[in-house]
């Protein structure tokens, strides 16, 4: 059995300086969200029995309770420890995984400030990417390549992934996560990063209508919602919501030249007025699609559930449909 723990690095690189030249074209602004995302990348580290160390690899947070990482780290058989440097004590560990990326569920961690994401559908060849180094320096490499793999987004950079840095946020020239750091197939070329595309739908994780699959730990399930009101989610109703209207959803360039095509699968609740609350999801599309899908479900109009002729709110399943002619 395999140990995992995790530990914050800011302490290892609070005093580390960033280095003009690597961080030629960044703004004030870009340059400061860079350094404040030192605070929630972690190292993850898996160990034996004896407490040897096996294996790390860099992670951070997607959310307060979420870390994306490597998924070399990942072992069903796993029992994780996180630890982190800016408090004494440990992170209680709830489960790890994988659905769409890898990653290790955490308890809520309320100082912690989730990367900020950028939009990886607009990244292009040649476009300056920028990473954190071990010692805490900025260094600067290009877009390489722009590549599918498996249906996943991804491109290849210039800076070099091994052992040290999988895992790690890889950002845009504004301080954004464009993606996360993983090693090349033939762990030769090129860094390979996925998108940041799947990291947006990765911080969905255990939201209604998202399922996480098998993993470490008791999972995460939706809690019930009381029915006493009309604000909750109704389990049990006389009719359901009826789509009054159907938005049409626009095409991204990035998707249509790819020629993606497929469906977006969502599930929105729907209010006592027959508006669209809040909408999650359950797959997406890359370049862009899933975006667009999520903004036409926003729009759509329903006929509200009833139960005893009264509205209530209610979670229904949503399907936006892309296809190019």
């Amino acid at each position: 059995m395999k140990f995992v723990s995790v530990a914050m690095i800011l302490a290892v690189c609070a005093a580390a300086a960033f280095s003009n030249q690597d961080s030629a074209g960044l703004s004030a602004t870009a340059r400061d969200r860079i350094k404040q995302a030192r605070a929630s990348i972690v190292v993850v580290q898996a160990t034996d029995p004896a407490n040897e160390k096996v294996s790390h690899a860099l992670g951070f947070f997607i959310r307060k309770d979420l870390i994306a990482t490597d998924s070399e780290m990942l072992d069903r058989n796993s029992h994780l420890h996180v630890t982190a440097a800016p408090k004494p004590g440990t992170v209680k560990v709830l489960s790890s995984g994988h659905y769409v990326l890898p990653y290790v569920l955490v308890e809520a961690q309320p100082e912690v400030a989730p990367l900020t994401l950028g939009e990886s559908e607009r990244v292009a060849l040649n476009d300056s990417v920028f990473m954190l180094s071990d010692s805490g320096e900025i260094t600067t490499g290009k877009v390489t390549g722009i590549t599918t793999i498996k249906n996943n987004p991804a491109f290849l950079i210039s800076l070099p992934i091994d052992s040290d840095n999988k895992g790690a946020p890889i950002f845009n020239r504004y301080g954004e996560v464009i993606g996360i750091a993983a090693k090349s197939q033939d762990g030769q070329s090129a860094g390979l990063v996925w998108a940041s595309q799947l990291l947006a739908t990765l911080k969905h994780l255990g939201e209604p209508g998202v399922g996480i699959g098998a993993g470490i730990g008791p999972g995460i399930r939706p809690v019930p919602t009381p029915t006493t009101n009309t604000t909750s989610s109704a389990s049990i109703v006389d009719s359901k919501p009826v789509r009054l209207n159907s938005p049409r959803p626009q095409y991204t360039e990035a998707a249509r030249a790819n020629k993606v095509s497929g469906t977006v699968v969502l599930r929105v609740q729907v209010d006592v007025d027959g508006n669209v609350a809040a909408v999650r999801l359950v797959s997406g599309l890359p370049y862009g699609l899933t975006e667009q899908a999520m903004d036409v479900a926003r729009h759509t109009k329903f006929k509200p559930a009833m139960k005893d002729g009264k509205p209530v709110a209610y979670w229904v399943g949503l399907e936006i449909n892309f296809n190019l002619y």
